[in-house]
């Protein structure tokens, strides 16, 4: 049996969710799992992805061609990938497309917008439920936006931050 490869994506980096992926990464090594996570590059000198044992892979926090590129060669082989966050996912989504890898999705927070980047929030919060296998919110005001937006898969997952 070959061992379980999983890439742990983040976006911007807040303190909670970088956290959480610190601890998930760190409770997935100790279970045998190969764990990449990939953020932008200074995420893994102050949270030490590295340390865990994980294999950390700098991805800016863009869309544009360069970093999907980057993002798509960091999954390539993987079992399994967990987003968290809306443009993490949407990212992860975009670099697996066309991939048969099961993509997880982790909404921690609520994207406040207004006006027409609300607009955008709405499509892109769409994209991600809809790309996703699951989707796993932080609370379930997140469970319930991310049904609204086409989830098939929504299920509340408390994070608690170490």
């Amino acid at each position: 049996m070959s061992q379980l490869r999983t890439v742990q994506v983040l976006g911007g980096g807040s303190a909670g969710s970088s956290a959480h992926v610190g601890s998930l990464a760190a409770g997935l090594v100790a279970r045998g799992v190969q764990v990449t996570v990939c953020a932008p590059a200074g995420l893994d000198r102050s949270y030490e992805f590295s340390a865990t044992g994980a294999r950390f892979t700098p991805v800016p926090r863009r869309s544009d061609p360069a970093a999907v590129a980057a993002l798509r060669a960091a999954c390539a082989g993987a079992d399994v990938v967990h987003a968290h966050g809306l443009h993490a996912a949407v990212r992860a989504a975009l670099a697996l497309g066309g991939r048969q890898v099961p993509l997880v999705v982790t909404w921690h927070t609520r994207t406040h917008a207004e006006g027409a980047r609300r607009r955008l929030v709405h499509l892109l919060e769409r994209r991600a439920a809809r790309a996703a296998s699951v989707v796993l919110g932080a609370s379930s005001d997140l469970v319930d936006r991310a049904r609204r937006r086409g989830a098939r898969d929504a299920r509340l997952a408390p994070v608690a931050v170490p």
